[in-house]
């Protein structure tokens, strides 16, 4: 079963950005992953159980073959 992968927008200064990918960076994620996490640590159980889900389904980036 394939998912449809949609996009999601959001107004940040450069600043605010450049240090959230550093943040990621850090601790071995894409700000994508950083995001979904944040997303995950709201407190509502079924976004939480869905960022999980994403996480757990979301593939590596990277060439499939390096893997």
């Amino acid at each position: 079963m394939s998912r449809k992968i949609v996009s999601m927008q959001i107004r940040v200064t450069d600043d605010l950005r450049e240090r959230a990918k550093a943040v990621a960076k850090q601790k071995g994620l894409t700000l994508s992953e950083l995001v979904v996490q944040l997303l995950a640590s709201t407190g509502d159980k079924q976004l939480k159980e869905l960022a999980k889900k994403e996480l757990k389904e979301r593939p590596k980036p990277g060439r499939p073959w390096d893997k």
